[in-house]
């Protein structure tokens, strides 16, 4: 195998951004996190089985429950490739910036300063969306908790607004002067995480009736989708929206010890233990669904699904309450990696880089969280005036389009590479595994981008319109637009001095 060093050396400038009392400013976070801890924040990153509850609307309302059974499958094997082709990476170059550093250094030199530009902005977009989603997720949740104690009470726009500024808030202190406790808190978490995945299944098949095996092999649509090949690829959207930014565990690889070796198991792992643990909880959901039109008709069908099912509201709000607190967890682990990547992209030039600074007391990237929580804020204000399940739809396929066009990006280029020069691999590889496995992710990558900016309804109205498309292409064109008005010419690429910082701490 030829060899491309990922960490090649290149002419440095003599730009401000060299001097190394800003470098120090800008690298000088903590290694907090150790492989169990990591391990766990991986695993709460995804809480797969929780998403699978709280995210089943759309799968069942395009397939129904052989469709919701069989695209989790799909979505689990394809996730688990990216996972592998990313850990590789991972394991030569763990930092902050991730996809847009190793775009740059794989791609073909004359191409990489764009392609790596489009990489950051994609990266970026999709995990600030993603964010909003989560937030957005978990509210719908814990309104269902609370309407089955209080069936009087309205999940109106405003409340949602509401409930998620307060989220932010609690996220945003934590960040700003305790996250030298989320290594912790999200161990425990992941603890209480697997034990509330036991409850909950254990309380399903033991109070619960059955639905028999037939019911496992409908197919439905009530969507409108009079294609069931369409209407169950769109029914996809569920399971590719619960894996996405599996990779966000690799955004802390700059706050985590010995990263090259921890973060790709840590990562991997992680996801697997998600797959499986998923995979029980959609057998299970479905052996103890009520009717699915009963389902789409409720507020909330997770916390519906366990009213009918256990027949007990206390259990349910029992229940329902454990998974709202691990799902706050959940959400500290995507706000934290945002604000890592808002950080390392400002710290780069992509955005101003007055928010690349790293607070001298708390180690922490300040500004970033700052920035990441106002612009959350903004786009939370989508929920005022629609209902949840729109908004949360556009958000969800917008996030999701984004970071798997990210995707789709460093794994073409890494094929790329693999088929001519090759590269340099770290500890933690493939081996001869690494071609058909990169070629299989990137198809899958592909293929399911093709159905995201489908509407999950017909017929489509201004409501029901999937903006994601539309949205994405838009600001894509934005991207394009700054890089010739401004970025082509004066957009230094990615700091090759914070790469040797990082690079020499990676194994600490």
């Amino acid at each position: 195998m030829g060899s491309v060093t990922v960490v090649a050396a290149h002419g440095v400038s003599s730009s401000p951004r060299d001097d190394a009392s800003v470098l120090e400013k800008q690298t000088r976070t903590r290694k907090l996190f150790t492989l169990p801890q990591l391990y766990a924040f991986s695993l709460m990153y995804l809480v797969t089985w929780i998403a699978m509850g709280s995210s089943m609307y759309y799968g069942l309302l395009n397939g129904g429950p052989v469709a919701f059974l069989f695209n989790y499958l799909i979505v689990v094997i394809g996730a688990l490739t990216q996972a592998a082709c990313l850990a590789e990476l991972a394991s030569i170059l763990p930092i902050a910036g991730a996809q847009y550093y190793w775009t740059y250094y794989l791609a073909t030199p004359n191409t990489k300063m764009f392609v790596t530009w489009m990489q950051g902005w994609a990266t970026w977009l999709g995990y600030v969306f993603f964010l909003a989603t989560c937030l957005n997720s978990n509210t719908v949740l814990l309104h269902g908790v609370i309407q089955i104690n209080n069936p009087e009470y309205e999940a109106t726009g405003w409340r949602t607004c509401l409930i998620i500024i307060a989220t932010l808030g609690l996220y945003t202190a934590i960040n700003l002067w305790g996250f030298r406790s989320v290594p912790w808190i999200e161990l425990v978490a992941g603890i209480l995480n697997i034990c509330f995945f036991i409850i909950t299944v254990a309380a399903l098949w033991m109070l619960s009736p059955r639905n028999g095996p037939e019911f496992f092999l409908t197919m439905s649509s009530a969507s409108g989708y009079e294609n069931s090949f369409v209407s169950w690829n769109v029914g996809m959207l569920t399971h590719l929206w619960t894996f996405i930014s599996f990779e966000g565990i690799i955004h802390m690889g700059e706050e985590t010890k010995d990263a090259k070796r921890v973060v790709p198991k840590a990562m991997v792992w992680a996801i697997a233990t998600n797959g499986v643990t998923g995979l029980i909880a959609v057998v299970t959901f479905l052996a103890c669904m009520p009717p699915v039109e009963d389902m789409l008709s409720s507020s909330s069908p997770f916390i519906y699904l366990i009213v009918t099912s256990t027949g007990s509201v206390t259990v349910a709000t029992v229940i329902g309450t454990g998974v709202s607190i691990a799902l706050m967890c959940a959400g500290m682990t995507v706000y934290s990696s945002a604000s890592r990547l808002t950080w390392a992209w400002a710290r780069d030039g992509g955005l101003p880089s007055y928010f690349g600074h790293v607070d001298a007391k708390t180690r922490v990237p300040l500004r970033a969280v700052l920035l990441t929580c106002a612009i959350v804020v903004v786009l939370n204000f989508l929920n005022l005036g629609t209902e949840t399940y729109v908004a949360l739809g556009a958000i969800t396929s917008l996030a999701t389009l984004a970071i798997y066009f990210s995707y789709a990006i460093i794994l073409s280029i890494v094929l790329y590479a693999r088929l001519t020069t090759g590269f340099q691999v770290g500890q933690w590889n493939l081996g001869r595994w690494g071609l058909p496995l990169n070629v299989y992710s990137l198809v899958h990558t592909l293929y399911t981008m093709i159905w995201l900016p489908f509407p999950t309804t017909v017929p489509v109205t201004a409501t029901t319109m999937n903006y994601s498309g539309p949205v994405f292409g838009a600001v894509m064109i934005g991207a394009i637009g700054m890089w010739y008005a401004w970025g082509k010419k004066h957009w230094p690429g990615p700091n090759q001095k914070v790469v040797e910082i990082v690079l020499r701490l990676a194994g600490e």
